[in-house]
């Protein structure tokens, strides 16, 4: 695992989401949880529209969790997939979400990291090692050509962005 603090521009996303416990019936990094799901609803849509006028044509998607009030009541949390858009006025099947420019913790993930618990220590290790403190309730992770498949975490790479702010 390595880790560096980056800048990142704003960015817009457009794609699908859920908002729920999206492990209710499948564990982490099980295709058939509710993240999976989300992701093949994204897949799926991707390849019904190759030609996406609106997509900023960056080989790379994403999926976001965002954390507010009931995650740590309820476990329940957003999760959005999608990739970079260039305007917000997207098919009604698509959601734009925005994320301003900030800094972030980088971190990147190969092979069986990527399916550890490497998130279990952000707040208690990884970001305070840096002196910074979260900068808002999400995850970005990021899914570009390194990333092979579930079938195949161990020959992938991705890389995870969480907000950060000068402690």
């Amino acid at each position: 695992m390595k880790t560096e603090l980056v800048h990142r521009p704003s960015m817009l996303l457009g794609g699908v989401g859920f908002y729920g416990d999206p492990f209710r019936q499948k564990a982490g990094w099980d295709a058939e949880n509710e993240i999976g799901k989300t992701c093949d609803r994204f897949t799926a849509y991707v390849a019904e529209h190759p030609v996406r006028p609106y997509a900023c044509g960056v080989p790379c998607f994403y999926e976001v969790h965002v954390y507010g009030a009931e995650t740590a009541t309820k476990g329940y949390f957003e999760v959005f997939v999608g990739e970079e858009v260039n305007t917000a006025e997207l098919p009604t099947a698509l959601s734009a979400k925005f994320f301003p420019a900030s800094d972030y913790l980088r971190i990147t993930l190969s092979g069986e990291e990527i399916s550890g618990d490497w998130w279990r220590t952000l707040d208690t290790e990884l970001i305070p090692a840096y002196g910074v403190r979260r900068g808002a309730q999400f995850i970005i992770q990021a899914y570009d050509g390194r990333f092979k498949g579930m079938d195949r975490l161990a020959e992938s790479t991705m890389e995870a962005y969480i907000p950060v702010e000068t402690a």
